[in-house]
């Protein structure tokens, strides 16, 4: 299992404990399919039913796996809209349905981890659900070329070829993920090579599958900016959860050197994935209408000016578009009418939240990643959720500062789901070594 080595009694797995899981990946695919869930009412229509699923999922785990947070978390969110905070309701609803959903999925993933079959079971079915949305996107594509025109190109259900290149940055993690654990379980066995290959072929197709068509579709976004960044993340990720394998006295020369320079090489890459979305930016087409400033910087400096007009509150969720048509002139009307918005998700929080809106994601944010980190610090911890959770922050942290708002619900709800999993194991951890003591 992805919490422990040891096998698991699938005997004790519920059908009522399972469903709302499976429901879940199925629910995230659905999405990801349908624009993103980009759309006011696809937002509202998925959150319901995500909400609906944890609703299923906290009745059927009552009251063993509910924590004082997920309950303090949904009553701010509700808060945050009831006292008008949030903004204009008519405005805001979409994405208060879609922060609230955010919440469900973190608590599908948080009760699917505090029992492991299932955990199992709904990693399986996400590395296979997703793996099925990047083979239709992939055959789409293909088939589009293959017609002579546009019909079925990747980037056509985003907004941009930045938004698309957040998701499949993400799948492509998560098939990483998968294959990685798998090695590691093969390498703790020490078996020979023909099991080897048999194993891999059993235990890991579905996460190999994912990340070559993850990675073909990544290519296909046309994207360098997400290229750069996904292959950044990816070489820190690989590097960090086989540490333990390639540290070894025994390895070749070859893959000692490889361990060393891997973390410079993932910062390189990094870097110029940034450096990159700022000089060069992909969202705007070169020629007539551009001034001597840099795109990225004319976007900051308008949103920026217009969120000093209300600091600490901010203009309200969903006030982005209106906020942007406001502060748009002649001379930065090119960048600004760039698809993607203010393309840097701090000031975007900045803008519609306020710094007491950005603060308290932040606070959120943060404080699951110290429970994260504290469960890695302790002896035989499982490693494989906290590890990948922590690196789909860093790739969707390097998109937020470079070239994208990160205001896909799709890519929201994923996150959130890698996040509560890697939080369930977390506490299931810390439980364990409480009652030991």
């Amino acid at each position: 299992g992805w919490g422990s080595s040891r096998p698991i009694s699938r005997t004790r797995i519920r059908r009522r404990d399972v469903m709302p899981a499976l429901i879940a990946t199925l629910l995230l695919t659905l999405s990801h399919l349908l624009f993103g869930a980009t759309q006011p009412m696809s937002a509202l229509a998925f959150s319901v039913c995500f909400i609906a699923a944890a609703l299923a999922a906290v009745i059927a785990a009552w009251p063993r796996h509910i924590t004082i947070g997920m309950m303090a978390g949904a009553g701010a969110v509700w808060a945050f809209g009831i006292t008008g905070a949030a903004g204009n309701l008519d405005r805001a609803a979409p994405e208060l349905a879609v922060l609230f959903a955010a919440g469900a999925v973190w608590t599908l993933g948080y009760i699917a981890a505090r029992k492991r079959g299932v955990l199992d079971i709904l990693w399986a079915g996400l590395v296979w659900s997703s793996f099925t949305y990047c083979a239709l996107a992939f055959f789409s594509q293909m088939g589009g070329a293959l017609s002579g025109n546009a019909v079925g190109a990747i980037t056509d259900s985003f907004e941009s070829p930045a938004s698309a290149a957040v998701l499949f940055g993400l799948l492509t993690l998560i098939g990483s993920a998968r294959v990685l654990h798998v090695v590691k379980q093969m390498d703790a066995e020490a078996l020979a090579r023909a099991e080897m290959i048999e194993r891999l072929m059993r235990d890991a197709l579905g996460g190999m599958l994912l990340l070559v068509f993850a990675v073909t579709c990544l290519g296909l976004t046309g994207s360098r900016v997400g290229v750069l960044i996904t292959t950044a993340v990816l070489i820190a990720h690989i590097w960090w959860d086989t540490r333990a394998i390639t540290n070894r006295p025994h390895r070749g020369v070859i893959i000692r050197i490889a361990g060393r320079i891997a973390p410079l090489v993932a910062i390189v890459f990094a870097a110029l994935g940034v450096a990159l979305s700022w000089l060069r930016d992909e969202s705007v087409a070169p020629g007539v209408g551009l001034s001597d400033i840099l795109p990225h910087i004319q976007r900051i400096e308008a949103y920026a000016a217009a969120w000093l007009q209300s600091p600490i509150f901010g203009h309200g969720l969903g006030s982005i578009d209106v906020v942007g048509d406001g502060a748009m002139t002649l001379a930065n009307a090119k960048a600004m009418l760039a698809p993607g918005g203010v393309q840097n998700v701090f000031v975007h929080w900045l803008v519609e939240g306020g710094v007491v809106g950005l603060a308290a994601v932040l606070v959120f944010i943060g404080a699951m990643h110290i429970r994260i980190v504290s469960a890695l610090g302790q002896r035989k911890a499982p490693r494989t959720f906290a590890r990948l959770a922590i690196a789909a922050g860093l790739l969707l942290m390097l998109h937020g500062v470079s070239d994208s708002s990160l205001d896909l619900p799709g890519v929201t709800w994923l996150y959130a789901l890698l996040l509560g999993a890697a939080c369930g194991v977390a506490s299931t951890r810390s439980s364990s070594q409480n009652a030991a003591s």
